[in-house]
């Protein structure tokens, strides 16, 4: 379920801004963000706060780094994700932060993962529930 955001459009997504109307969780005061395609991290997004300079996330799409990752989520997890449109609208997807660890390692935040509606411009911080996933879920050992 790859978007088509992997493609640079003809306008260019670092003039696309989002919104997330409640902020990132423990950051409410958070809320416009740039969207970048990075050249140098192809398939990532580069989200930049338009709210907090020097803040940014480098985003990977969440169904990419676990295909099963919805199957794999409690049923009460699936349908938060659901009511947001996630698997069921194609302009909303499932994207996780990316953290760089000191020894290298790369970990995901699947805990928490961002659900950006692309066609409307916004997205929105979840954190679920019953899952059993993590904030540090390794995606590169160092």
């Amino acid at each position: 379920m790859a978007h088509r955001i992997t493609e640079p459009t003809a306008t260019g997504l670092a003039e696309r801004t989002l919104i997330f109307p409640n902020g990132l969780i423990g950051c409410p005061e958070w809320r416009r963000f740039a969207l970048e395609y990075p050249d140098e991290l192809p398939g990532l997004l580069l989200l930049r706060s338009l709210d907090e300079p020097g803040i940014e996330f480098v985003l990977a799409p969440v169904l990419e780094l676990v295909p099963d990752y919805l199957e794999r989520s409690a049923p009460v997890d699936r349908a938060a994700l659901a009511a947001l449109g996630v698997g069921t609208v194609p302009e909303v997807e499932l994207w996780a932060t990316l953290s760089v660890h000191e020894d290298g390692t790369v970990t995901a935040n699947l805990l928490g993962p961002l659900v950006l509606d692309f066609a409307r411009g916004c997205g929105t911080q979840v954190v679920l529930a019953d899952s059993g996933w993590g904030t540090r879920h390794p995606i590169v050992t160092g």
